[in-house]
C-alpha cells in the first residue's frame, strides 16, 4: 500500500495486535470453539470416538472460517481508518479480488482483463456502430472477445445496434438490464468487465455493489468516526496519528474524550502545541512529563516541522519503555502534495494509529460549514445588514463551489489550490468594513480584493485566476438583493425576510441535487471525473500487484516484459540521417519557408535523442535479463514500466529517461509509442523534399509553439511588419478532413489534431453562420457538448498572424482581446493542463464567454487515450 501514498506503511508488530483483536472479538456469542473435546480421553468406545472426531471436524471448519472473516474485517477496519476518501474503493477491490481468486471463485485471467482495460491491435470495422459509439471502444469490445463468455459480442452488438445504443445511453448502466440473452448469460463480475470497456464512469458504483455483494456491507459502508473507539486500540507505547483535511480538526475529539476521562487542560494533564519554530524545546519538556507523570500531548502541524520529527520519533521510543499507563501522545499533519513524497518518518507512521476523517466534500456541506462561521450577532453588528447577509452567503457560496470544483480534477482547477476556512473569514472582514465605509456596495473592489488577493493569493495559474474572477464577477453582483440565481435551480435568498437560521435552513431544504450545472460545467465533467477516477483505481492496483491485477507468478510477468520489449524493438523506427538531411536543408534555409525548415530539423534532432535512448535501454535490458550485464536500477524502472504498460520514466523517482527526452503526454506506453511513430512518419514526409505541409499536424511536435513562431516569421518577412509587434488570431474553418486542404494559409498557417474539452464544434448545417478571413471559409461557433462526448475532436483551424492592437492587454498568456463574442481559449498540451500550456486561441462565441470560463473549456492536442 505504500505505493500508492506514502502514510500507508504499517509494522508486523502493529498487525499482530489487529490479528489477535480479530480473533478476541468474536465474543462468546459466536459459536464456541473447539476445545478439550476435541482430545479423546480414551473412555469412549470406537464408534463414538469416530463421531466425535467428525464432529469436532465440522465444528473446527466453521471456528476457522468464523475467525477468518473476523480477522479480515478487524484488519481492514484498522487500515481503512487511516486511508484517504479516494483510495478505501481501491484497497477493499484489491482485497475482494485476491480473496476471490485464491478461493477459486475468480478467473485471474479475466481479471486482468477488468484491471488492464486492455484493446485489440485489429479490432476490424465498427458497422452500424460508428453511429452512437465513440472509437476508442471498439477496441476494448473487440479485445474481450478472448474471453470465451465475451466470444461474439462484438457481431451481437452489430445486430442488436438499437438496443445496446438505448443501454449505453442510461444514465444508470450498472443498474439497467443488458440487451439480449447477456443479462442472464453474465455473472456480477463479468457484468464489471463490460461496463469497465463500454462505461467507466459507472463501474466505482457498480463495484461498490458487487464488493458489498460478496465481501458484507460493512467493506463498503462505513460508521462514523468514533474517537472513544480509536482510543480503546490506543497505549502508552502508541501514538495516534490524524491527518489534516480542509475543514476538519481533530483538537475537539480529543479534548471532549479526554475531559470523559478526566483529562483536560484544565487539571493541566492535557496540553495542546501547535508546531512551529522555536515550539520543539516545550514540546520535547512535555512529552518526557507526561511519559513520566502520565497525561495527554497533544502537538499539531508537525508537516511545518518536518525537520525535527525524527527527534520527536526517538523521544517517543525511548519514554516509550518505562511510560505512565496514561500517557498518550496525538500527533497531526497534512499529508504531503504527491502521494509518493515522505513527510512523516517512516518508523514513526508504522507505529501510529492512523486516522484520516475526512469532511464531506459535496457543495452543500461545504455551504453549510461555510456559513456556520458566522453569526446573527455578527451580521447585526455591521451597519448595512441587509447588503451583509446577501453578500456574506453569496461569498460562502462562492467558497463551497471553489473548494468543491477540485474534485473535476484538471477541468476544475489545473492546480490543486489550499482554498481554507481562514480565506472565507479574512474576506467576511474585509466586505464588514467596506460596506460601513462606503455609501454603497463597492462591486468592483470587492471582487478585486476576494479574487485577486484573498482567494487569487493561492492561485498561480493564469486561466485558474481568470476562472476565480469570473465567479465573483457572477456572484457578487446587485441582483442579489433580487433573487438572482446562483446556480440553476438555486436563488439567491431576499435579505429582506430571512434572518442567519433562516439562511442556514434554506441553504439545507432548498439545494438542488449535486451535480457539475451548479460549478457552471457541463454534466460531462462528472461522467469524466468518474472516468479518471476508474482509472486511477485500476491503474493503483496494477502498480500494488507489480503489473497484473491477481498478482500472478513472476514467470508469466517475466514473459510480458520480454514480449513487450520484443515488440517494441521490433517496431522502433530508424534514426535520421542528421548529415544528408542538413545538406538538403542548408540552401533552402535562406527561403522564404527557412523558419520552417529550422523547426524540422530541430524536431528531427529532438527525435534522435530519443530514438536512440529507447534502443540503447532495450538492449541493455535484453542483455540483463540473458544475465550479460548486471541489473541496474534504471533497467529495474524499466521493467516495471513495461510490466504497467506506462511509458518509461513518468513515475518522478524512475531513472529511465524516456519520459525527460519525450514530448508531454498522459498515454500508455502502447499508445504514446504509436504517437511516436505517426511522428516519424510525419518528419520523414515533411524533410523528404522539405515541402512546408499545407496543414501541420500541430500535436505531432516535440515544441509546437516553435511552428507558430515560425509562421509569424515567415509573415513578418513578408509583410515587412516587425515580429515583436505581431501575435496569432486562430479561426476555426469548414475543413473537417485535412485532406480538404489544397491551398497554404494566407499569412499564417492550418494546424489539425486538435480537441476540445468542455465544449464542441458543430459540422454540417449546426454550423451555419460562415464567413471568410483571408481567403479561407471559417465556420461555426462554440457549442454545448453532447452527451458523454468529452473530448471531440476540431475541425482545422487557420493560425493567421496578425499585428497586436493598441487595446490588446498584454499578459503571461497571450494577448487578451476583451471581445465579447471572443472566447479567449487556453490551448493545452495534454489534459493535465497546468504546465502544458501552449497558446491562446481565439474561438467564436454567441454567448457571454464566462460561460465557458467557468465550464473550463480548453483545447487539446492529444487526447489520453
Amino acid at each position: 500500500l505504500v505505493k500508492i501514498h506514502t502514510y500507508y506503511i504499517y509494522s508486523l508488530a502493529a498487525f499482530q495486535q489487529v490479528f489477535f483483536r480479530g480473533m478476541s472479538s468474536l465474543g462468546s456469542n459466536e459459536k464456541e470453539p473447539v476445545k478439550e473435546n476435541m482430545i479423546n480421553e480414551g473412555e469412549n468406545d470406537d464408534e463414538q470416538n469416530g463421531t466425535d472426531v467428525k464432529e469436532n471436524s465440522v465444528e473446527l471448519s466453521e471456528r476457522c472460517s468464523f475467525l477468518r472473516e473476523s480477522i479480515t474485517l478487524a484488519v481492514f477496519n484498522y487500515i481503512r481508518r487511516g486511508l484517504f476518501e479516494v483510495d478505501k474503493l481501491t484497497v477493499v477491490a484489491m482485497l475482494t479480488f485476491k480473496i476471490m481468486v485464491n478461493d477459486g471463485k475468480m478467473d485471474a485471467h479475466e481479471l486482468d482483463f477488468l484491471v488492464q482495460s486492455k484493446i485489440s491491435n485489429d479490432p476490424g470495422n465498427m458497422g452500424p456502430l460508428h453511429e452512437w459509439l465513440p472509437e476508442s471502444i471498439w477496441p476494448k469490445i473487440k479485445a474481450l472477445e478472448n474471453l470465451p463468455r465475451f466470444k461474439g459480442l462484438g457481431d451481437s452488438m452489430q445486430s442488436d445496434s438499437d438496443d445496446w445504443n438505448a443501454w449505453f445511453d442510461i444514465e444508470k448502466a450498472e443498474t439497467a438490464a443488458l440487451p439480449g440473452d447477456y443479462e442472464k448469460k453474465f455473472t456480477p463480475f463479468e457484468k464489471l468487465i463490460l461496463l469497465r470497456a463500454m462505461r467507466p464512469d459507472r463501474l466505482m458504483n457498480s463495484l461498490r455493489m458487487f464488493i458489498g455483494d460478496v465481501m458484507g456491507k460493512d467493506y463498503v459502508m462505513q460508521k462514523p468516526f468514533n474517537m472513544k473507539s480509536a482510543y480503546e486500540e490506543t497505549s502508552n507505547k502508541t501514538p495516534t496519528f490524524f491527518v489534516l483535511f480542509a475543514g476538519v480538526d481533530p483538537t475537539p475529539w480529543v479534548e471532549n474524550l479526554g475531559r470523559g476521562l478526566g483529562i483536560s487542560s484544565e487539571n493541566k494533564r492535557f496540553v495542546n502545541i501547535s508546531m512551529g519554530q522555536g515550539q520543539e524545546a516545550p514540546a520535547e519538556a512535555i512529552v518526557r512529563k507526561f511519559a513520566k507523570e502520565g497525561g495527554w500531548v497533544m502537538l499539531q502541524n508537525c508537516h511545518l516541522m518536518s525537520s525535527w520529527v525524527p527527534q520527536l520519533e526517538r523521544l517517543l521510543e525511548i519514554v516509550a519503555e518505562d511510560a505512565h499507563e496514561d500517557f498518550r501522545c496525538f500527533i497531526s499533519a497534512e499529508p504531503p502534495p504527491i502521494a509518493s513524497w515522505r513527510n512523516m518518518p517512516e518508523s514513526l507512521m508504522q507505529s501510529c494509529i492512523k486516522v484520516a476523517n475526512e469532511a464531506p466534500a459535496d457543495i452543500q456541506s461545504n455551504l453549510i460549514r461555510a456559513w456556520d462561521n458566522f453569526s446573527e450577532e455578527s451580521i447585526s453588528s455591521c451597519n448595512k445588514p441587509t447588503e451583509l447577509k446577501a453578500c456574506l452567503f453569496s461569498l460562502c457560496w462562492f467558497h463551497a463551489v471553489v473548494c468543491g470544483r477540485r474534485r473535476f480534477g484538471q477541468q476544475g482547477w489545473s492546480r490543486k489550490y489550499s482554498f481554507n476556512t481562514g480565506d472565507l473569514v479574512i474576506c467576511s472582514n474585509v466586505l464588514r468594513s467596506y460596506l460601513d465605509a462606503n455609501p454603497v456596495v463597492p462591486w468592483d473592489d470587492l471582487r478585486y480584493i476576494f479574487g485577486e488577493i484573498m482567494y487569487g493569493g493561492h492561485i498561480t495559474d493564469a486561466w485558474d485566476r481568470r476562472t476565480c474572477s469570473t465567479y465573483l464577477q457572477v456572484y457578487q453582483d446587485p441582483g442579489l438583493f433580487n433573487g438572482m440565481e446562483l446556480a440553476p435551480g438555486f436563488k439567491s435568498p431576499a435579505p429582506n425576510n430571512m434572518n442567519y437560521e433562516d439562511y442556514t435552513t434554506y441553504a439545507e431544504s432548498s439545494m438542488p441535487p449535486e451535480s457539475p450545472l451548479l460549478f457552471g460545467l457541463h454534466p460531462n465533467a462528472e461522467i469524466g471525473y468518474l472516468t479518471n477516477s476508474t482509472d486511477d483505481l485500476f491503474f493503483n492496483i496494477l502498480v500494488v500487484s507489480g503489473g497484473d491485477g491477481s498478482s500472478g507468478d513472476d514467470s508469466a510477468k517475466s514473459d510480458v516484459v520480454r514480449e513487450t520489449m520484443s515488440n517494441l524493438q521490433d517496431k522502433l523506427p530508424d534514426e535520421f540521417e542528421m548529415v544528408s538531411i542538413t545538406l538538403n536543408a542548408k540552401p533552402l534555409l535562406l527561403g522564404a519557408s527557412g523558419p520552417y525548415i529550422v523547426v524540422a530539423l530541430q524536431e528531427c534532432g529532438r527525435m534522435n535523442v530519443l530514438l536512440r535512448e529507447i534502443k540503447k535501454s532495450l538492449s541493455d535490458l535484453d542483455k540483463g535479463l540473458k544475465g550479460q550485464l548486471n541489473m541496474s536500477q534504471e533497467m529495474e524502472d524499466l521493467v516495471t514500466a513495461l510490466k504497467i504498460n506506462q511509458w518509461p520514466g513518468r513515475n518522478p523517482f524512475s531513472k529511465c529517461t524516456w519520459e525527460k527526452l519525450a514530448w508531454s503526454s498522459q498515454k500508455n506506453l502502447a499508445a504514446q509509442f504509436a504517437d511516436m511513430i505517426l511522428r516519424v512518419d510525419q518528419l520523414v514526409s515533411w524533410t523528404k523534399e522539405f515541402e512546408t505541409p499545407k496543414s501541420i499536424w500541430l500535436p505531432g511536435l516535440f515544441n509546437p509553439s516553435s511552428y507558430l513562431t515560425a509562421s509569424q516569421q515567415v509573415t513578418a518577412r513578408k509583410t515587412g511588419l516587425a515580429l515583436d509587434k505581431m501575435t496569432i488570431e486562430t479561426h476555426v474553418t469548414s475543413m473537417w478532413d485535412v485532406s480538404e486542404v489544397n491551398a497554404y494559409a494566407e499569412d499564417g498557417t492550418y494546424i489539425h489534431g486538435l480537441f476540445i474539452e468542455g465544449a464542441r464544434w458543430p459540422k454540417g448545417e449546426e454550423a451555419s453562420d460562415t464567413y471568410v478571413v483571408s481567403g479561407t471559409k471559417c465556420a461555426g461557433s462554440l457549442f454545448d457538448s453532447r452527451l458523454k462526448e468529452l473530448i471531440p475532436p476540431m475541425p482545422v483551424i487557420y493560425v493567421k498572424a496578425v499585428p497586436i492592437q493598441s487595446h490588446w492587454e498584454a499578459s503571461s498568456v497571450g494577448f487578451l482581446r476583451g471581445d465579447p463574442e471572443i472566447f479567449e481559449c487556453p490551448v493545452y498540451t495534454t489534459s493535465f493542463r497546468g504546465p502544458t500550456y501552449i497558446f491562446l486561441a481565439t474561438l467564436k462565441s454567441d454567448v457571454p464567454p464566462s460561460k465557458w470560463v467557468l465550464g473550463g473549456v480548453a483545447l487539446m492536442l492529444q487526447t489520453d487515450n
